[in-house]
């Protein structure tokens, strides 16, 4: 979605990570490496009981800052972009 939108994963300055174990979710640290580089983005971590599909172990929100010389707005067919 992101690139989508003009957007790199460099533009992403802030991650909420919700797992359902914090454990098993902190041994996979340096997999962030292999999509970011320093400055890393801001990130918090929070243990939830559950997601709302049960099959899922992590959920990751992204806000991104996306520069205005490459934005591209959604076109009719990225509906879904929107929503």
């Amino acid at each position: 979605m992101l690139a989508s939108l003009g957007g790199q994963m460099a533009d992403v300055i802030s991650l909420v990570h919700y797992a359902t174990d914090i454990e098993a979710f902190m041994t996979t640290g340096d997999i962030r490496q292999e999509f970011f580089a320093a400055p890393y983005p801001v990130t918090t971590t929070v243990q939830v009981q559950r997601l709302y599909r049960p099959e899922l172990l992590i959920e990751i929100a992204a806000i991104a800052e996306i520069p205005r010389s490459r934005f591209r707005h959604p076109g009719p067919g990225d509906q879904a972009l929107c929503e």
